[in-house]
């Protein structure tokens, strides 16, 4: 795919109106003679050059002598052009107006999305502002409409955390959670979930803001950015829909819990996401919404953790033996030869190439459901659920580094 988008020209040579590359003087002459590209042109080049280079993230930063443009990939961030401070607001215009955002509001944040389509492939852009003192701060996520990820097998589940997440999906009812931080894809995992449960038999109506997959096999509702129409007043008509699967797309305060949790005691079983470190975080996070511990304690059935790591470079991949620092930082004293990438044209000098999931799936049990409607302790609450046979995310990074997916020093770079 990548290489199909290198094929298609650039109209726009960035690198010209580099401020980190040629003086400030002889950019101006540029802009004097009328020979500055439109802000349109400069985005669509800054898009082209992101699915060239297999980003999925585009940060725009107004800095105080500068707006600096950097891709992000792999969960890591990389230079791509330093361009006139000047054009900032010219350029967060046009991106706004993409987006379908307020371009005059530049106090408050604001989230938008567009479409576009680049070569052959279509992609839904993301948007996110955010005003900071040197101007707004443009963050854009980049979804391939194509992606083809889309079974809970390709993952990167190992088969224990398969088996037990086919056990969660193919419950009756209950409130499945998936959670991680902001980039760990969640969207992912999610869409592989509900294609996990699509059945002749299964009614499957899912809840969003904003619809992100389209589903033949599911009913989709959109509730609207201006609170129109809401979550809860979409779930009162589809609860007289006869579901037997309801996916709510994030549970991000005590509406959206509540909502959840009617739905379970509803007789339905419910997706959805929130936002935590890990699963055991999550609990804790309902609770502070405001949801009483009996709703949550009832309706929970599992939380799925998810980070996305880096694997090694299949290219330049080669035998390597840690240091006993590296392996301290894992928490072992011996462990069988690891390896790492060398480094090579096709991964462009990193060792890595793609990234994968690492996962922990917390079910909860008897033991669980009642300390957390007598909201026991959060060490409480981690004792059960190791008693049960709980494995943490670093263990599968672990078991990930041993089988030679990923590199001690990316589990170290990821978990600390």
């Amino acid at each position: 795919m990548i290489e199909e988008f290198k094929k298609i020209p650039s109209k726009v040579n960035l690198g010209l109106f580099d401020v980190s590359v040629f003086s400030k003087d002889k950019i101006r002459d540029i802009f004097r003679g009328g020979k500055l590209p439109t802000a349109d042109a400069m985005v669509e080049e800054i898009l082209l050059r992101a699915v060239k280079e297999g980003a999925t993230d585009i940060h725009i930063e107004p800095k105080e002598s500068e707006l600096r443009v950097r891709l992000g990939s792999e969960g890591m961030l990389k230079h791509l052009v330093s361009l006139p401070k000047e054009i900032a607001e010219n350029v967060a215009s046009v991106i706004k107006t993409k987006a379908n955002l307020n371009q005059f509001e530049k106090k408050k944040p604001q989230e938008g999305r567009y479409s576009v389509t680049i070569g052959t492939y279509q992609f839904d852009i993301r948007v996110n502002t955010l005003p900071t003192i040197t101007g707004e701060r443009l963050a854009l996520r980049i979804f391939n409409k194509a992606a083809n990820v889309s079974r809970v097998d390709d993952i990167g589940l190992s088969n224990e955390n398969l088996e037990k997440l086919r056990r969660l999906l193919h419950k009756p009812s209950g409130l499945i959670l998936l959670t991680g931080s902001a980039g760990s894809g969640l969207s992912t995992i999610m869409r592989a979930c509900v294609n996990e449960l699509e059945s002749p038999d299964k009614n499957i109506i899912t809840i969003e803001n904003p619809v992100e997959f389209n589903w033949d096999f599911a009913t989709q509702v959109q509730i609207a950015f201006d609170k129109t129409y809401t979550l809860s007043e979409a779930l009162r008509p589809i609860l007289r829909q006869s579901p037997n699967v309801i996916m709510l797309s994030e549970v991000r305060d005590l509406e959206t819990g509540m909502v959840a949790a009617e739905a379970v005691l509803a007789g339905n079983l419910v997706l959805s996401t929130i936002l935590a470190s890990d699963t055991l975080g999550a609990i804790p996070r309902l609770l502070n919404f405001g949801m009483a511990p009996y709703w949550v304690a009832t309706s929970l059935a599992g939380i799925v953790c998810q980070k996305l790591i880096r694997k090694i470079c299949d290219s330049c991949k080669e035998e390597y033996q840690p240091t006993n620092e590296e392996l301290a930082q894992l928490g072992a004293t011996q462990f069988p030869t690891f390896f790492k990438g060398k480094g090579c044209e096709l991964c462009g000098g990193t060792g890595y190439r793609e990234r994968t999931g690492i996962h922990e799936i917390l079910i909860i049990d008897d033991r669980l459901r009642d300390l957390i409607y007598r909201q026991a302790s959060f060490l409480e609450l981690k004792e059960a659920a190791y008693a049960s046979g709980f494995e943490d995310l670093r263990t599968d990074a672990i078991k990930k580094a041993i089988i030679g997916v990923t590199a001690p020093e990316e589990v170290i770079r990821s978990l600390g």
